[in-house]
């Protein structure tokens, strides 16, 4: 009986692989459009102003959020399974030879990277941000150079940081909001000289964060810049399905901010979420050719990286918070984009509004997941069952008497 119980076990474990290897494949159209860096094919103006947010948060992105966090719920709920312990087994054997070679592949491919960007010799890091002095060509070809050893490596890391801020210095803060993956490089290759086993930890889940935030953040372009898709709808019709272009759009927003929210969860739906975002970058470039395929290459790599390493357990993100903490992070990402961006571009006094209300829902997450919530409803119920406690003592003292006397004894004479 135990042996045929771990049997259909393994099958429905074998069944939900399946679903979820599928589940990226059926998503490529629609992802292909969310995944193609839209600056990277458009003529994108940052400081254009956003969509009104009543235009964003229409019936058909509610429709959308509502089928992410019901997703995101379920995995959650699935991680905790049987299923999920196998799953969790299954990327650990599948990963193994890459997760003890996780440094040489990170170091390999930043090196191919900055080789590519100097040979190129007319962008800083990606392909939108131009830039041919001889002095930054200096050090993307050092970069490769001090890759090679690990005693050099926070050398590399000062090179990538001092190209993060010639992309702030040429492009402003804002438009560099969309890579703070090369930060995550940066403070990943910088600690890597030390033995501390809580630092270098602590150097995999800065990757992970920073990465998570190049994929998440560049998402609300699809809800507040919606006209920026259109071009590539049109000239890629096929990834469309023959829906219209603003449930495309939409939906695509939906599914990259999913899936990089994903990455800030749990061992295994982070994983799960990496290794999806991974096979629809490399799908997107099928569509969108070596350009795509050049700027997303280190993405992709320190995606596999997330993939090999099932990290820490994550207690406070429990299944029955996923809900209310994926919800309210997609309305928070809405709102931080467009007060951001009105901050930086427009007027204190019209930003405030948008700040104010991501940064409540920064602090209501907050709030649930250091269980500060919980204790705070329950300080609140707390004088309210005294209140009921007293009440009934007081109603039980005041019950009229009974009028009925009590039945002596007959005597019979």
């Amino acid at each position: 009986m135990r042996r045929s119980g771990v049997t259909r076990a393994r099958l429905r474990a074998a069944k939900a692989v399946a679903a979820l290897a599928c589940l990226p494949l059926g998503a490529i159209p629609f992802a292909t459009v969310a995944h193609a860096h839209v600056k990277w094919f458009v003529a994108c103006e940052p400081s254009d102003n956003p969509i009104p947010l009543q235009a964003v948060l229409t019936e058909r992105f509610w429709l959308f959020a509502a089928l992410f966090i019901t997703v995101f719920y379920v995995a959650c709920q699935a991680e905790q399974t049987a299923i999920g312990a196998l799953l969790m087994k299954f990327l650990d054997r599948a990963t193994a030879f890459l997760r003890e070679r996780i440094d040489v592949l990170l170091r390999a491919v930043a090196a191919v990277s900055f080789s590519l960007l100097w040979v190129d010799g007319s962008v800083m890091l990606t392909p939108e941000l131009k830039g041919n002095s001889l002095s930054l060509s200096a050090i993307q070809v050092l970069i490769p150079i001090f890759l090679v050893s690990r005693a050099t490596l926070p050398a590399a890391a000062a090179g990538i940081i001092v190209l993060y801020g010639c992309g702030v210095a040429s492009y402003g803060l804002f438009h560099m909001l969309d890579y703070p993956v090369f930060l995550g490089l940066a403070g990943y290759f910088g600690l890597s000289v030390t033995a501390n086993p809580k630092v270098r930890a602590f150097r995999a889940n800065w990757l992970r964060w920073c990465v998570a935030l190049s994929l998440l953040w560049p998402a609300m372009e699809k809800f507040l810049y919606p006209g920026w898709i259109a071009p590539i709808a049109i000239e890629h019709p096929e990834l469309t399905l023959g829906f219209d272009v603003a449930t495309v759009t939409t939906a695509a927003g939906v599914v990259e901010f999913g899936l990089a929210f994903a990455m800030f969860w749990t061992p295994l739906v982070r994983r799960l979420g990496a290794l999806a975002l991974a096979l629809l970058l490399f799908a997107a470039t099928f569509d969108f050719g070596k350009l795509d395929a050049v700027g997303h290459l280190m993405v992709i790599a320190v995606l596999l990286a997330v993939v090999a390493d099932p990290g820490e357990e994550a207690p406070h993100c429990r299944p029955a918070l996923a809900p209310i903490v994926s919800g309210a992070a997609l309305l928070a990402a809405i709102f931080l984009y467009d007060g951001i961006h009105t901050l930086y571009y427009g007027s204190r006094a019209a930003a405030l509004a948008p700040v104010m209300s991501g940064t409540a829902l920064l602090l209501l997450i907050a709030l649930y997941l250091s269980g500060a919530a919980h204790m705070l409803l329950k300080i609140v119920q707390r004088p309210a069952r005294r209140d009921v406690l007293v009440h009934g003592a007081l109603m039980a003292g005041a019950r009229p008497k009974s009028f009925v006397m009590p039945r002596r004894g007959l005597s019979v004479s």
